[in-house]
């Protein structure tokens, strides 16, 4: 049996784990590389390392941004200001349901009401002055009409007429005329309108009847007289278109002429009506055809 021979420790291994021992040690001792306080790798290139590249904006991309923002505003309220309308004009909701007509004398409520039927069930803002004029064009004392939306489902109309100013009567009819001579309202006796404001001299003389330039020399100057005037008459007659003659309603006769002159003739009939009582007793004939120079007698 051989001899059990030691083996050598290894020099070299030693060696290492020696000599790698100082070289571990200046590896720990010695500080490592800092940047100084307060500045970071980002700081020596000008720029902070937790913000983006931050340019100024140019002033037309601000000006147009600026520009889209208030027109993104307005079509807002361009749409809603279109639905809005959109309802009022379509809304079944509101719809003409009543019809109140006002101011009205020689257009009966009854024939109103008929002549404006067609509007029941039509929306409010569909409704116009026009729409009203045309379904009342027939009636020929109209003169004008104003309309008015009573919301949620009324409709007001104020009627303006033509003022009649002499009346002829037919039979049991009374015809109602305007200073032009024109027809504007026949009524039967029973069914004459409480017209208040509206004097109307009877027309009686058959010349004027039967020659329309006669008629209408009558209604001219009747449609001079201011209608305190006119109310102090009873008829109006003529003969020819020279000759017109007023029967005032105390039985004076007022010799008028011709329809020429008409304003300074209606002064001086005014003046005398609004005399003091007495200063025309007696007086039977008032003649101011020539209206600077009047005759009683």
């Amino acid at each position: 049996m051989k001899p059990r021979v030691p083996r050598p420790t290894s020099d070299r291994a030693t060696t290492t784990r020696e000599d790698s021992a100082p070289d571990q040690a200046r590896s720990t001792d010695a500080p490592a590389h800092q940047e100084p306080e307060g500045e970071s790798s980002s700081d020596h290139c000008g720029f902070p390392d937790e913000s983006p590249l931050d340019f100024p904006e140019p002033a037309s991309v601000s000006s147009r941004r600026r520009r889209r923002r208030r027109l993104l505003t307005l079509l807002i309220s361009l749409a809603v200001l279109l639905g809005v309308v959109a309802t009022l004009y379509f809304s079944p909701l509101l719809v003409v349901r009543t019809i109140t007509v006002q101011d009205n004398d020689l257009l009966t409520d009854e024939r109103a009401q008929e002549l404006l039927a067609p509007l029941h069930g039509t929306p409010l803002a569909q409704v116009s002055q026009g729409d009203v004029e045309s379904l009342l064009t027939d009636e020929r004392a109209v003169d004008e009409v104003m309309v008015a939306a009573a919301l949620p489902e009324g409709l007001e109309i104020m009627v303006i007429e033509h003022p009649p100013v002499a009346e002829v009567h037919v039979g049991e009819e009374i015809l109602f005329y305007s200073q032009q001579g024109e027809l504007i309202r026949t009524f039967d006796e029973s069914q004459r309108p409480d017209a208040e404001g509206y004097a109307t001299p009877v027309i009686s003389s058959e010349a004027a009847l039967e020659n329309e330039s006669v008629f209408r020399s009558i209604v001219s100057v009747l449609g001079q007289l201011p209608e305190g005037a006119r109310e102090s008459l009873d008829s109006a007659t003529a003969e020819s278109r020279d000759s017109v003659q007023l029967e005032l309603e105390d039985g004076r006769t007022v010799v008028w002429g011709n329809d020429e002159r008409g304003a300074e003739k209606a002064a001086v009939l005014e003046a005398i009506l609004g005399s003091p009582s007495g200063e025309f007793d007696g007086v039977e004939v008032l003649d101011i055809s020539t209206p600077s120079a009047p005759v009683t007698r």
